[in-house]
């Protein structure tokens, strides 16, 4: 058997939300768009900031679970723009425990320095914002090795 992946921090993500559009119950669930208005990016791999203008294309669905396709993208310091597509879910446990959200990030980066975020797996987990008053998620992204 293969020994498991091991996770190394890419980066973290402070990503600034604004308003959110209720677009109703659908088939599968409640649907609803929030635009992406910004932010910052900080750690060992990645330092830059959030572009305004992506989006979050978000499910509520049956038994709680929340599902997230996240499109946006990114400016590095170095000034390349790389965009990021993210699949994420949250299911609330059998007892009714707050979930953790669990997202697969894929990027597609200009060739160069950053053409590293081409390759590879990553994962990332995202976490609601403290502030009220200005809506954001956290989100810290690991390349699996």
């Amino acid at each position: 058997m293969a020994p498991p992946p091991v996770l190394e921090p890419a980066f973290r993500a402070h990503v600034l939300l604004g308003e959110s559009l209720d677009v109703g119950q659908t088939p599968r669930g409640g649907r609803s768009l929030v635009r992406i208005t910004g932010g910052t990016v900080d750690g060992p791999m990645l330092h830059g900031v959030v572009l305004p203008g992506g989006w979050d294309w978000q499910l509520h669905g049956a038994g709680g679970c929340i599902e997230l396709h996240a499109d946006y993208m990114l400016k590095a310091a170095d000034g390349a723009v790389i965009n990021v597509v993210n699949h994420a879910k949250a299911c609330p446990g059998p007892h009714g425990e707050k979930p953790q959200m669990v997202g697969m990030p894929m990027f597609e980066a200009p060739l160069g320095p950053q053409g590293w975020l081409n390759s590879g797996a990553y994962v990332a987990t995202v976490t609601g914002g403290s502030d009220p008053a200005h809506p954001a998620v956290d989100i810290a992204v690991y390349k699996v090795r």
